[in-house]
This record gives structure tokens, C-alpha cells and sequence, in this order.
């Protein structure tokens, strides 16, 4: 089977489902994305992606995928504060770790993002079938296929379940219960324009500053809010992390409360600004939503090797991690190159491909869990975090985020084909390659690229 034979059905038009979309596309695959929403550009608020996920962004179309991204997203930001509640900064540390970064890193609106990627997709030749809600999986038969919830039946060569944090694909597909949990955190998000009216606000006039995009995160005992703004001072984006242990039942997101975010920020002891940017946020753009734990699986693939779970399907980062998205896009760019390594053995390619992926990104998925811990039980009493800021460090590893996952799939290909071939035994943390390195605070580049406040 050549690649231009090879039907490819993708579920979820997320990034993840986005970037498989685009890299099998490239390589002459036929591809079929099925998506439950209509369009995704009045959903969600701030989305960043970090060098790892954005060198995959920077390839497509000769950087012209980047350069419109670029349009929309953080372009005039310097530098990343780390500050107390009360907005003492205690730690600056470079937007930008290296210069070469400028087109590979990208933070702004998760819509406004999503329909560029999805327009590439569709100039492409990929397929969209938008409104359309999976309701099974089936891995018997001749090839692989699902079912929708209007009663059509879709077969394909492979199928590919992107489906998010809230994956079907678990229960159908590798045939575990639904295990989801309530991580004990959820976060209040919004975005909204800034306006005349703000930027004469002496409160907000800092954040509608069009000469520098704003990234800080403030910290307390179990809250922690980060605010990004861009687009010259006109774009706002804030998410609040907070201690929520309520039973969340079958839906993870809620039209959040501002008087409940003004009280999460007076227990903290926040800085009268944030008060302001919160008070400032159209009801109908705050979100309550449910941080959600799934515990590790131990495989991805289905008993046929023709059905892949990839990114939160397979692995649900926390958003402390700092690399949900740009690890389902580097899971993307994996399977494309192992389908097409494979010459259609479909199995194959699959099972290539978990060996590629499973211990880099179960790293960074646990690691979102003690770095979220890391920020909400720090001890602030005496000087203890002025000389130790870097435990603030947003988790930015070299060796995550210079990580470039074709040249890693392509070079790790053939012998992981040949342990496949030759039936070599082991579970698939002994089989996989090494995740690379750790999220030690050694492990991190601090020397040269942070700013201590004075104590």
C-alpha cells in the first residue's frame, strides 16, 4: 500500500488531531477529520506552545502558517514575572530562552489560533466532517472504523483518536473504565477585548499598554493567576488556578461566577489590579472548568494496532505542565512520519510509534501534577523564595523544548521497527525510548536567563 492509498481517520480537530491531519496530508495520506463542534473560533480563551510544538508550526507552508499566527499572538513580549499575590515581582526570567524562538513560540486566543491551523488543513485537501459526535469504535473487520451518533458507520486504513481529555476512545477502544478524577483544582478563564473605557482605568491602564505584551504569573497558598495580554495592548487573557474538590459528575466546564473569583483573589491577598481585571470580564467569557486527573495508560493502541489514542486522549496533561498542546502536536508530527516510514503496514507504524512517544510524554503529563504543587505550596514566610525563585520556574526544560520530533521519529524509526518485527519482549516503558531528561530545577536553564529581586 502506497501512502496516497492510505485512508487515515482522525477524530478531534484539536491541535493534536490538527497537526496528524496536516503532517499524514503532507505525505500524500488521505485524511478525514470528524469533529463533534461546528467551528472552535468562539471557544476557549489563552493557549500557548512552546518551541517544541512551534518548530512543528514554523515547517508548514514554508513559515507562512507561522507568520500569520504570528499576527494574532505574543510578538512584543521581553519577559516572563513571576510576582507574590501583592504583585512584589520576585523573579523575571526571558519570554524568549533563545532568539531563534521568536517563530517557533506562540501564546494568544486558543479560536483565533485553531482557525489558522484548521484553514492550512483544509488548503491541504484534508477532509472535514464538522456537527459529527463518535459515538463507538469498532477494531474488527477489514479495517477499523466508527460510528456516529446519527447512525453513519466510517471505515478507514487507521484510526486516529484525538479526542481530548474527555476520550470515548479509553472506554471503546482499549476497553477501560472511565477513571476520571477530580485533580482537586479547577480554573477560572476568561479573554475579552480592552477597550478606551479600560485604558483610562488607572488600574488598567498597565495591561492596554501597545508598546509590550504582558506574561506574569502572581502566586499564593493554592491560587495562582496568570494573565497574558497582546495584540497592542487590546487582548486580555487570565486564567485563576484554585482549590476545588466539589463532584464535577459528567460535565467538567461551567459559566463561571465573578463574585466567586473576587473572593479566591481576597483570600489570597491578591493586588487590587487583579480585582479590576476580574470585575472588568464579560459574564459570558468566564469559564468554570474542572481540572480533570487521568491516570497513565499502559498502552495507546488497540488490540489490532489500527486504532492510536494521541495527546490528552492518551495523555491528559494539567495545564502547569506547559506542554499539553505541544506534546499532541509532536505525537501528531510522530505518527504521520511512522505511517509513512511503515509503507502501509499499518501495525507497524502504530506500534513504532508509542515506542517514540510513550516515556517522553509521560515525563512531561506527571510532570504537571508536582509542578501545579510546586506553585501552591510554597513557603513564603521569611526570605526563603528570594533566594530560591527558580522553584517558580516556568517548566521550560531544554531538553523539552528544543526537542524536534520528526528528526527524533525519523532517526529512531528502523530499529524500533526491527525490535516490532522480531517480537522483542519487555513492558513499554523498558520497549519505548528514554523520555531524554527530567524536570529537576537542574535540568533547567537558569544561569543567564533569570532576574532575582532584591531581597
Amino acid at each position: 500500500m502506497t501512502n496516497g492509498d492510505l485512508h487515515v481517520i482522525i477524530v478531534g480537530a484539536g491541535f493534536g488531531g490538527l497537526t496528524a491531519a496536516i503532517e499524514c496530508r503532507l505525505r500524500g495520506m488521505r485524511v478525514t477529520v470528524v469533529e463533534i463542534y461546528p467551528t472552535s473560533l468562539a471557544f476557549g480563551d489563552i493557549i500557548d506552545f512552546f518551541p517544541n510544538g512551534g518548530r512543528v508550526i514554523q515547517s508548514w507552508d514554508n513559515g507562512n502558517v507561522a507568520r500569520r499566527l504570528m499576527q494574532i499572538c505574543i510578538n512584543q513580549g521581553d519577559a516572563f514575572q513571576y510576582c507574590k499575590a501583592d504583585g512584589t515581582v520576585i523573579y523575571t526570567e526571558n519570554w524568549l530562552l533563545e532568539p531563534n524562538h521568536f517563530w517557533r513560540q506562540y501564546a494568544g486566543h486558543r479560536g483565533q489560533m485553531h482557525q489558522i491551523i484548521s484553514e492550512y488543513a483544509g488548503e491541504l485537501g484534508v477532509e472535514f466532517r464538522y456537527n459529527e459526535r463518535v459515538i463507538d469504535y469498532n477494531d474488527g473487520g477489514d479495517k477499523p472504523s466508527i460510528v456516529t451518533a446519527n447512525g453513519t458507520v466510517m471505515s478507514a486504513d487507521v484510526i486516529i483518536a484525538a479526542d481530548g481529555p474527555r476520550s470515548i476512545a479509553r472506554q471503546k477502544v482499549l476497553g477501560l473504565p472511565d477513571t476520571k478524577v477530580n485533580s482537586g483544582y479547577a480554573i477560572f478563564r476568561a479573554h475579552y477585548e480592552l477597550t478606551e473605557e479600560h485604558r483610562n482605568n488607572p488600574l488598567l491602564k498597565d495591561f492596554c499598554n501597545p508598546t509590550v505584551d504582558i506574561t506574569r504569573l502572581w502566586v499564593a497558598k493554592d491560587l495562582h493567576m496568570l494573565i497574558y495580554t497582546w495584540n497592542k495592548g487590546k487582548d486580555l487573557g487570565w486564567v485563576l488556578t484554585h482549590k476545588d474538590d466539589q463532584d464535577i459528575g459528567e460535565s467538567w466546564s461551567f459559566p463561571g461566577k465573578v463574585e466567586d473569583v473576587l473572593q479566591c483573589l481576597e483570600e489570597g491577598g491578591f493586588e487590587q489590579k487583579l480585582f479590576e481585571v476580574v470585575k472588568a470580564t464579560p459574564p459570558k467569557r468566564l469559564v468554570d472548568y474542572k481540572l480533570v486527573w487521568r491516570d497513565p495508560l499502559k498502552t495507546w493502541l488497540s488490540p489490532s494496532a489500527r486504532i492510536a489514542l494521541i495527546g490528552d486522549a492518551a495523555h491528559c496533561h494539567l495545564p502547569t505542565s506547559a506542554q499539553g498542546g505541544s506534546q499532541a502536536m509532536e505525537d501528531g508530527v510522530a505518527i504521520a512520519i511512522a505511517l509513512q516510514r511503515a509503507e502501509g503496514d499499518v501495525p507497524l507504524a502504530l506500534r513504532v510509534f508509542e515506542r517514540i512517544r510513550f516515556n517522553r510524554s509521560h515525563v512531561t503529563h506527571m510532570a504537571s501534577i508536582s509542578t501545579r504543587d510546586g506553585y501552591h505550596n510554597i513557603d513564603w514566610d521569611g526570605d526563603y523564595i528570594v533566594k530560591n525563585p527558580q522553584i517558580l520556574n516556568l517548566p521550560r526544560p531544554r531538553w523539552v523544548i528544543e526537542h524536534d520530533a520528526a528528526a527524533n521519529a525519523e532517526e529512531h524509526f528502523d530499529h524500533l521497527a526491527a525490535d516490532v518485527k522480531s517480537g522483542r519482549q519487555g513492558t513499554i516503558e523498558e520497549l519505548a525510548l528514554p523520555a531524554g531528561g527530567d524536570y529537576s530545577v537542574s535540568s533547567r536553564n537558569t544561569e543567564s536567563q533569570v532576574t532575582v529581586a532584591a531581597s
